[in-house]
């Protein structure tokens, strides 16, 4: 959220003249350490399931801006230290918290952010006490209305089992769900050997907790004439369009590409996400291709496409894996959010960039600078022992490195490696970009 927007719905709040399910008034910082555990546990498992806040520097009975004083106060590093170190937390599942400062009637008030989260319910496995007060393990603390759960209570039934069916997804509807069971890569089973719904024998997945959640791999039919279909991945038929492919080394090793199959998530019989796979490297790595791959090729957070990304890198991929998905990434920008996708669109848009295609852009300004200092090296030890080994041992040292694994023999070189430098010029942009938000908050 950007500063305006949230000092704006902080004013908001401090004109109702109230507190609320998801917005606490503190006058200044917590005493000690305990009640501000205490609180934050409530905000997390808040029953508003949304972003909570304690705004502190608000007199809490008169909603006058008092401002923040210097006793007791916490910046963001602080608060997630005092998280980290000492109470122990059920599951390793730890609120998300975030410090914001902003001034209100040239008053300084910090908003401590609690981002709501489907981990719930937060609570402690050992009593945590200082300065003589103690948050108790075991305790589901939550927020009722404008009140929180003290200390010695513990939520009803009622709001307890509303939020531990936000943990395994079960106020959500069936494609919400999906996206929480994709992200709980452990509790998928692969079975092999069995005829999927297209009747081809083949592999799938279930969601062991909730086994009508599957995957299939679903082929095309290889004999088609009317479908262009490659085998090498320096084939023309792959093209530009997968320029991603280049930038991860062992292609050179195996050639081999096919884009004959499409991933299927259904719920029960209806499909709930598809999209072609790709692989190479002999099948080692299966990669879901970027979204917006000709016009603006990304990945967007808990958006289907990037959720099975990572969960097709997390199944079916082997090997260099990790490796493979760390060198897409210099390459494909993942953004936060489709917010954050659109803002920082307008914003290169606003230096130059208009971005048509990845490889067909029209640069000017920063952005033509920005190109023209966006270097990418080529591979050439094709055929050539310990080449391979050698560049490989260069893109884990240098973390900034690119290389096109491209043929040089490739038809479309020239244009793979133009795509490879724009990627990778959007990828560094947007880290700076990030940092420069930060900054200057």
């Amino acid at each position: 959220m950007k500063y305006d927007d949230l000092k704006n719905e902080i004013l908001e709040l401090i004109e109702c003249h109230t507190e609320g399910e998801y917005w606490d008034f503190k006058q200044q910082w917590h005493s000690n350490n305990a009640d501000l555990i205490h609180d934050i546990i409530c905000m997390a498992n808040s029953l508003a399931n949304r972003d909570c806040y304690i705004i502190i520097g608000v007199e809490d009975e008169t909603y006058n801006v008092l401002g923040v004083s210097s006793e007791k106060r916490k910046n963001q590093q602080n608060v997630i230290d005092m998280l980290r170190q000492k109470p122990s937390w059920a599951g390793g599942y730890i609120p998300e918290v975030y410090v914001k400062t902003i001034s209100i009637k040239n008053k300084e008030i910090d908003v401590v952010i609690i981002k709501q989260s489907n981990n719930t319910p937060f609570y402690l496995l050992k009593d945590y006490t200082n300065e003589g007060s103690s948050v108790f393990k075991g305790a589901i603390y939550t927020r009722k209305g404008d009140t929180n759960i003290p200390k010695t209570g513990t939520a009803d039934l009622y709001d307890t089992e509303l939020l531990w069916k936000r943990r395994f997804g079960l106020l959500y509807n069936p494609s919400q769900r999906a996206k929480i069971y994709l992200k709980d890569l452990d509790s998928w089973e692969m079975v092999e050997g069995m005829a999927d719904k297209s009747g081809r024998v083949g592999n799938f997945l279930f969601y062991r907790p909730d086994p009508d959640y599957t995957v299939y791999f679903i082929y095309e039919d290889e004999c088609d004439d009317v479908m262009s279909y490659a085998d090498d991945v320096n084939d023309k038929a792959v093209g530009i369009q997968s320029y991603y492919l280049y930038a991860f080394y062992n292609v050179s090793y195996h050639t081999d590409y096919s884009g004959r199959r499409n991933v299927v998530l259904y719920y029960k019989d209806v499909p709930l996400f598809t999209n072609v796979i790709e692989s190479v490297d002999d099948g080692r790595i299966t990669v879901v291709p970027p979204e917006f791959s000709v016009a603006d090729p990304c990945y967007v957070q808990n958006s289907f496409q990037h959720l099975m990304f990572e969960f097709i890198f997390y199944h079916l991929s082997f090997g260099n894996s990790d490796e493979a998905k760390e060198m897409f990434l210099r390459v494909i920008p993942v953004y936060e959010n489709y917010e954050e996708y659109c803002e920082f669109k307008i914003y290169i848009q606003n230096r130059g960039f208009t971005m048509s295609e990845i490889f067909g852009s029209k640069l000017e300004g920063e952005s033509l600078k920005r190109l023209k200092n966006t270097f990418i090296d080529k591979y050439d030890g094709y055929n050539i022992p310990g080449s391979i080994e050698s560049a490989a041992q260069d893109l884990k040292k240098n973390k900034n490195l690119v290389i096109n694994f491209a043929s040089l023999n490739n038809v479309e070189y020239k244009q793979i490696t133009e795509a490879l430098r724009k990627g990778k010029m959007v990828v560094d942009w947007l880290k700076e970009w990030r940092n420069y938000r930060s900054d200057n908050w």
